[in-house]
């Protein structure tokens, strides 16, 4: 695991310089450093969240709880505002001895040794938990030469109440990828310095129109914990019934994100969805004519599901390709579903109008839809067959003609099985 705020966001690492840091923001940093170091456990509720212009608030909960020296659990899923988009749910829980990773969306899940320290080195879903892995990094080290080896500079900003405000500017990635970015973090006061909030100023060459430029992460009802028997229990799973066991929930994650392995652990990238050949996670959804369509209203046809959103560059790429195979199709009984993500009416009728397509579309306002096929990045495109069973899931988009020979390849597998 990457030890500095900096892994809040993902920035990349470069060689360890000492930050230079002010002296009154030196002292309130000492004091942070001093409490997570006595602190023999702690718990906490990690909301991230983004507000794009037009849409509802998207954000992400986690919920972590910490026992020294390698006990944890960490639980990911939607917040408690309307968004619905966010990356799909994980949860890693490590009893001491095993450390099990779930998806609990796919009901997948596999199980390793549990590392002998906090420090993950980027190999458990701890590193897809986003901000919260930042909880991880506060109770893995006290050295704070090592926790600032992404900072650039360390300044005391304002008060906040009875807490101090520090603001951080990050280095820039030597690769030149990463500018020099701004966050401010808030540190409680000295009873109890617990890490209330980060603001991360996103720089202009990394936004685009219609996205936010910052992103504001809420860390809520911290709890110091302690090593009892009783409080061990809760670090502790079993996997449901009914649930598969994979050899490694990780690197299919990271394969559906384009990461380097497969399923298998393969660096070719080349696998198969864990959901493919599994039964279609069943759904009902408003379209925009406001009639309600749902998976079973489907069965007998081949559908194409598209979860996009009108933002989304690939999304607006793919999807004439997609009415293209499904017109074509038609006649073998293939129809296409473009399910958006987080938008009004209003907002996907107003962009069909200038695009001037005829797509259909459904309306998952809440991710009601999302979360059970797993969806985070977009496109995320599902065929599935006849029988509601799931033939194939690709996610982004591969280019015109690649689309167009692989869908429709996949389409007369369906049709002529020993063809």
């Amino acid at each position: 695991m990457r030890l500095c705020i900096a892994a809040a966001i993902g920035i990349t690492t470069s060689p360890l310089i000492a930050a230079t840091v002010s002296p009154e923001a030196q002292a309130v940093l000492d004091r942070m450093a001093k409490w997570y170091a006595a602190s023999q456990g702690v718990s906490t509720t990690v909301v991230q969240k983004m507000d794009f212009p037009g849409m509802p608030t998207i954000d992400q909960k986690a919920d972590v709880s910490i026992l020294r020296p390698n006990r944890f659990s960490l639980r990911t899923g939607a917040g408690d505002a309307s968004g619905g988009m966010s990356m799909p749910s994980i949860m890693v829980v490590s009893d001491g001895t095993t450390m099990y990773e779930a998806v609990p969306d796919t009901q997948m899940w596999s199980s390793t040794t549990a590392p002998k320290t906090l420090d993950q080195e980027g190999d458990s879903l701890v590193e897809l938990g986003g901000p919260a892995s930042f909880v991880f990094d506060l109770m893995a080290s006290s050295d704070l030469k090592t926790m600032l080896k992404d900072i650039e500079t360390v300044d005391y900003d304002s008060k906040a109440g009875q807490s101090d405000v520090l603001e951080l500017t990050t280095k820039a990635d030597p690769g030149g990828f990463m500018p020099p970015m701004k966050m401010t973090i808030t540190i409680g006061p000295g009873t109890a310095a617990w890490v209330s909030k980060l603001a991360i100023k996103l720089p202009k060459e990394q936004t685009m129109p219609d996205m936010p430029d910052e992103m504001v992460v809420q860390f809520t009802k911290w709890k110091q914990l302690v090593d009892t028997p009783e409080a061990r229990k809760a670090f502790t799973w079993t996997a449901p019934e009914g649930w598969t066991k994979v050899d490694s929930v990780m690197a299919m994650m990271m394969g559906d994100m384009g990461g380097p392995s497969d399923a298998a652990g393969d660096p070719t990238g080349e696998h198969e969805h864990p959901m493919v050949g599994k039964p279609a996670p069943a759904f009902s959804l408003p379209s925009l004519d406001g009639t309600t369509v749902t998976l079973e209203s489907l069965k007998g046809k081949i559908v194409i599901l598209d979860f996009w959103a009108t933002w989304c560059g690939p999304c607006r790429q793919g999807l004439p390709v997609l009415m293209d195979v499904a017109k074509a199709r038609a006649k073998d009984g293939v129809v296409l579903w473009a399910i958006d993500l987080d938008e009004t009416k209003e907002k996907v009728t107003s962009f069909l109008e200038k695009k001037k397509w005829d797509l259909p579309v459904l309306l998952d306002a809440k991710g009601t839809a999302a979360r059970p096929y797993g969806v985070g990045g977009i496109p995320h495109t599902v065929l599935i067959d006849q029988d509601g069973v799931v033939r194939a899931v690709e996610i982004g988009f591969a280019g015109v003609e690649a689309t167009k020979v692989k869908l429709n390849g996949l389409i007369d597998g369906i049709l002529q099985p020993n063809g």
